[in-house]
């Protein structure tokens, strides 16, 4: 078993030699321990100017990686070995080395004077491949003190069932790197220590916390998390945000933000779960790998409910859950959007913005149900605007509200859009929903910064107020992690989240 962190990785994915170098600078203050250059992104001419790399600001792992294992760089090891030779007489730390094309360069005798860098022995395989061969290829003999260096596609049903009981007990395969794409990606990074790993690789630390981070593999994690967690033991708290498709999700940035901001000990990921089994299938693996809890989103939030062995009030109330805690009684279901959209109503309430009088939702799942519920906890009732007949009417029965009828709809002082539309590849609103907006409107969307901003456009149309979902975020959020934490970020770490991570007001 490894008794060391493993080593940060940063991969630096600039096209040219003075961008890379920029990168490396990026990386170093991050806490990186190397920097990977990848030669197959660069164009000859940027490959000739290699040399000026150095010195670098930290040690350097150089990587041609070939079109059939995702990268850009040539296949044939006639185009490939001058280029790697060339590499290997310059100072890096480490020559990424393909097993399948490049073994007549691992089966060459001891280098020369100059030649110093150990070598990393990579094979990225197909999904097709078997398990026992990706094991096989983690102990085939290589170089004295080169790594071996695994990368496939791996989704959870492979992960639980096949994947981690190979690697038990833990550092089995000292010295190695095994990483998986797809969704499991962020997982088997966030795991480096806990399986032996020699490294991980991350993505550049973005600069600052809501800016796009620039990675050639989306499962990669930020360097700067990474550093912050292995400095404070790496074998502290985890955390996900689950749902499907989940790359829109901002909640590692803001818990990230605050984990920073209040020195814990914690690492939190988006983990994309495509069906409700896999779901079911992970709390267990996840609870007793170190994770402490995880927010649960769209579609998977009355799924959550059913997986707890105790539901909090709210929970109930709101026949939903999206957030699960994990502790030596059990899973807690807790359902933070009530207490967020209710904290939101009691501000709007106590300027003006809302009189109390009935709310208008739009939608019928977990959102619209966590926004009746809130409603109803502060005494008023809801009118439900859903596409779905049978839903709504259950929807009306649960909590006293009325269906609202299209043609019947007049202005409401506050509407609470609840479903998906607005986001980057959800389907359109189909809902009879403009007659509710009006001039003394407030239009509360559960949707943060809407790719498709149509309620903003019909609000403005109408001299209405807007605001999008990034304050019930902030909220919910902070409700989840006063559940993991013992204590809220408080007022002020919430409005930093808001400014600095969601860019919002």
């Amino acid at each position: 078993m490894t008794t060391h962190p493993p080593l940060l990785i940063a991969c630096c994915p600039g096209r040219t030699v003075a961008a890379v170098k920029a990168q490396l600078v990026r990386a170093a203050e991050a806490g990186a321990d190397l920097g990977e250059v990848r030669l197959d992104r660069f164009s000859p001419d940027e490959r000739q100017r290699l040399e000026s790399l150095f010195p670098a600001p930290i040690p350097l792992v150089a990587t041609l990686r070939s079109r059939t294992e995702g990268g850009e760089g040539p296949d044939a090891f006639h185009e490939r070995a001058p280029l790697l030779e060339y590499a290997a007489r310059l100072p890096f730390r480490f020559l990424d080395l393909e097993r399948a094309r490049d073994g007549a360069l691992l089966e060459a005798p001891e280098p020369g004077p100059g030649l110093t860098a150990s070598l990393i022995v990579s094979s990225h395989v197909a999904e097709s491949v078997s398990i026992e061969e990706v094991c096989r290829l983690l102990e085939l003999p290589r170089p004295l003190g080169a790594i071996a260096k695994v990368v496939l596609p791996c989704d959870f049903g492979r992960m639980w069932a096949e994947l981690l009981p190979q690697l038990s007990p833990v550092g089995a395969f000292e010295p190695y790197v095994l990483h998986t794409t797809g969704p499991t990606g962020p997982l088997s990074r966030a795991w480096a220590r806990r399986l032996g790993m020699f490294a991980v690789y991350g993505a550049l630390p973005a600069s600052t916390p809501s800016a796009d981070i620039d990675t050639v593999e989306p499962a990669q994690l930020p360097v700067d998390r990474l550093r912050r967690y292995e400095d404070h033991g790496g074998m502290g708290h985890l955390f996900a945000v689950v749902g499907h498709p989940i790359q829109h999700s901002r909640s590692p940035d803001i818990h990230s933000f605050w984990f920073e901001k209040e020195k814990r000990n914690g690492l939190y990921l988006a983990l994309d779960m495509a069906n409700a089994e896999y779901l079911v299938a992970s709390v267990g693996p996840l609870a007793s790998g170190g994770f402490r809890g995880l927010n649960v989103t769209h579609p998977w939030k009355q799924m959550a409910l059913r997986l707890a062995s105790r539901v909090t009030p709210a929970a109930e109330l709101a026949g939903c859950a999206n957030t699960l805690t994990f502790d030596e009684g059990g899973v807690s279901a807790e359902n933070t959007d009530v207490a967020a959209v209710r904290r939101r109503l009691s501000e709007l309430k106590e300027s003006g913005a809302w009189d109390e009088s009935p709310v208008v939702v739009l939608g019928s799942g977990g959102a619209a149900r966590s926004a009746l519920a809130a409603a109803t906890t502060l005494g008023s009732r809801g009118i439900v605007v859903a596409r779905r007949a049978e839903a709504a009417a259950g929807l009306v029965k649960q909590y006293g509200s009325t269906v609202g009828v299209g043609s019947d709809l007049t202005p409401a002082r506050l509407v609470i859009h609840a479903t998906p539309a607005g986001r980057e590849g959800a389907p359109n609103l189909d809902l009879p929903w403009a007659g509710a907006i009006g001039p003394s409107t407030h239009v509360l969307d559960f949707v943060y910064a809407p790719i498709h901003p149509f309620l903003r456009r019909r609000a403005e149309e109408q001299g209405a107020s807007y605001e999008d979902g990034s304050r019930l975020l902030v909220y919910q959020a902070a409700e989840s992690y006063a559940l993991w934490w013992g204590s809220a970020p408080s007022a002020s770490l919430q409005e930093a989240a808001l400014r600095e991570v969601l860019c919002a007001e």
